[in-house]
C-alpha cells in the first residue's frame, strides 16, 4: 500500500474523531452490502426512484427518519447535449472523474444533491449518495467542516457510518467511451485511501473481510487486501481505534515499520516480561578446540593458501 504519511493521519484522525465523539451510534454500525437484503426496493431511475433510495439509506445512517431531505438534481459542467454522457469531451485524459455534488442545508433540511450525469449507473449513484448522507450526518453533529477537504470528510463520516462499500465501489469505474474504456472516479479520495479507510472500520468493528472483498472489483479488491495487511502490521494503532480513539484524534501517534513474517513470530512475545531470556543467551560462543585440533586446522590453512598461490 503507498500513501503518504499525510493521508494515514488524516484518514486516522478523522475515523477516531468520530468513533470518539459519537460512540452511542458509531461504535460498531452495521456493514452495508449493495444486496436485496439491504436495498429490497423496487427502483426505477426516475425522481420518485431515486427519492426513495435516499430515504432507504437514509435508515442505515445516525440520522433521524422524520428528518427533511429533499433530492436535487444538477447538470456537471463538462456534460452538453452532443456529447456522449460527457464521456468524450475535449481535452479529457483517460480518467474521467464524476461531478462532485453532495448535500446543503435548506430552510426545511436539507437537500442531496446528485448530477444528472451519474443517476443512470447504480455505483456511482449510491456513492454519490452515501456521500451527501456523510455530509449531512456532519451537518447534524454540527461539525465545522473546511469547505476545501469537505467531500473527502463526508466520504470517509460515510465509511465511519457503514457505507464504506458503496463508497469504495464508485471510486473507480470503467465505462465505454468513442476512444475505448475510460476510468471515472465518483469521490474525492482515491481508491487506495477509501480502501484504507475501510479497512480500518472493518477491523475496528470485527467485521469480516470477505462481506467486504465479495463485492468489490478487481481494482478495488487489490487495494482492499493491500490495506488489510497494512492495518494487520499495525496492532498498536488498531487497538487503540478500538479502545481508545480519543488518543488518536490529534494526528500524533506512531506507525509500525514494515516487518516481516518471522520478525512478526518473534514479536509476539512482549520485549518486558520477565522470562524473556536476554539477546546474550541467544549469542553463539566458540568451541574451545584442543592443541591437535588447532594444529590440523593450521595445516589445512596452509594447504589451501599454497593452492591459492598457485
Amino acid at each position: 500500500m503507498e500513501l503518504r504519511r499525510e493521508s494515514i493521519t488524516s484518514l486516522v484522525t478523522h475515523l477516531a474523531h468520530m468513533r470518539s465523539a459519537y460512540a452511542e451510534v458509531l461504535s460498531d454500525p452495521d456493514l452495508v452490502e449493495p444486496t436485496a437484503d439491504y436495498f429490497p426496493d423496487a427502483f426505477a431511475v426516475d425522481p420518485k426512484g431515486i427519492a426513495g433510495l435516499v430515504q432507504r439509506m437514509v435508515t442505515y445512517v445516525p440520522l433521524s427518519s422524520d428528518l427533511g431531505i429533499d433530492v436535487v438534481f444538477v447538470e456537471s459542467e463538462g456534460a452538453s447535449a452532443g456529447s456522449c454522457g460527457g464521456c468524450c469531451s475535449p481535452n479529457e485524459g483517460s480518467k474521467k472523474v464524476a461531478s462532485m455534488a453532495g448535500a446543503a442545508e435548506t430552510e426545511d433540511g436539507y437537500a442531496v444533491i446528485l448530477d444528472v450525469g451519474s443517476v443512470s449507473d447504480p455505483t456511482l449513484l449510491t456513492t454519490a449518495i452515501a456521500r451527501a448522507l456523510g455530509r449531512i450526518v456532519l451537518y447534524e453533529a454540527g461539525e465545522h467542516v473546511d469547505p476545501r477537504i469537505e467531500g473527502a470528510l463526508a466520504e470517509l463520516t460515510a465509511v465511519a457510518c457503514g457505507l464504506g462499500v458503496l463508497v469504495l465501489n464508485g471510486s473507480c469505474i470503467y465505462k465505454k467511451a468513442c476512444s475505448g474504456m475510460r476510468q471515472h472516479q465518483g469521490t474525492f479520495l482515491s481508491t487506495e485511501e477509501i480502501a484504507l479507510a475501510v479497512a480500518l472500520f472493518i477491523c475496528a468493528t470485527h467485521k469480516k473481510p470477505s462481506s467486504v472483498r465479495k463485492h468489490l472489483p478487481v481494482t478495488q479488491k487489490e487495494a482492499f487486501d493491500a490495506a488489510l495487511a497494512w492495518v494487520d502490521g499495525q496492532p498498536r494503532l488498531l487497538r487503540a481505534l478500538i479502545e481508545s480513539p480519543e488518543t488518536l484524534t490529534d494526528g500524533l501517534f506512531d506507525l509500525e515499520e514494515k516487518k516481516g513474517l518471522f520478525a512478526r513470530l518473534f514479536a509476539s512475545k512482549s520485549a518486558g516480561a520477565d522470562d524473556t531470556p536476554s539477546a546474550e543467551s541467544f549469542s553463539v560462543q566458540p568451541k574451545t578446540r584442543t592443541e591437535e585440533e588447532r594444529r590440523r586446522l593450521a595445516e589445512a590453512k596452509a594447504l589451501v593458501d599454497e593452492a591459492l598461490d598457485e
